[in-house]
């Protein structure tokens, strides 16, 4: 009973406010589609969003976890704020999201992942974000939002995954060990990347 009257009040934060534009309400839910648009429209709101949405990621992380369906829902309203705070961040052309302490990193981006499903032998074996390789950085200088780093080894992945149509799943895992074993790389997240 507790538990649910906590995620009734967590989920209740993100609600729209009177008079409020339902562009601005759909990516305060985490609608990415709302939330690129509310850049285009207004990026100074959009920059206050981002602010709430990244509040609202902290506060559902540090509130107690929860069992059951109450969990799950929790588990996909933080994927969801987490989607929109990364959208915005990249339509605002800010690769640092304000209050960043040091993100989890998942090794399969939605680029990677993108890639992965068009890739004749690895396509259906990954997931975007996928929850079995996932890392935290050391601080919020090694990871927070989708810095030039981040885009460079998501290049570099997709890039081989074009130029290595008969890989398999052993061969791909070895290249991300490759690029996570390299010394900036273990630098940023020390504990390195969990199955890996």
């Amino acid at each position: 009973m507790l538990s649910s009257l906590l995620w009734m009040v967590l989920t209740q934060a993100m609600f729209c406010t009177p008079g409020e534009m339902s562009v601005v309400c759909h990516c305060k839910q985490g609608m990415v589609s709302a939330c690129v648009t509310l850049v285009t429209d207004d990026a100074v709101r959009a920059a206050r969003v981002l602010v709430e949405v990244q509040e609202e990621l902290e506060a559902l992380a540090q509130a107690s976890p929860m069992a059951g369906k109450e969990g799950e829902k929790k588990k996909q309203k933080q994927r969801e704020l987490q989607a929109a705070a990364e959208s915005l961040s990249e339509s605002l052309g800010s690769s640092e999201p304000p209050q960043c302490k040091g993100q989890n990193h998942h090794p399969i981006s939605r680029p990677i992942a993108k890639a992965l499903e068009d890739h004749p032998t690895l396509k259906g074996l990954y997931k975007p974000r996928d929850p079995r390789f996932v890392t935290r950085a050391k601080d919020e200088e090694s990871h927070c939002g989708y810095q030039q780093w981040h885009r460079d080894v998501d290049k570099e992945v997709v890039d081989w995954l074009a130029k290595t149509p008969d890989a398999t799943p052993r061969s791909f895992m070895d290249m991300l060990r490759e690029i996570y074993g390299r010394p900036a790389m273990k630098a940023r997240f020390p504990d390195g990347i969990r199955n890996l």
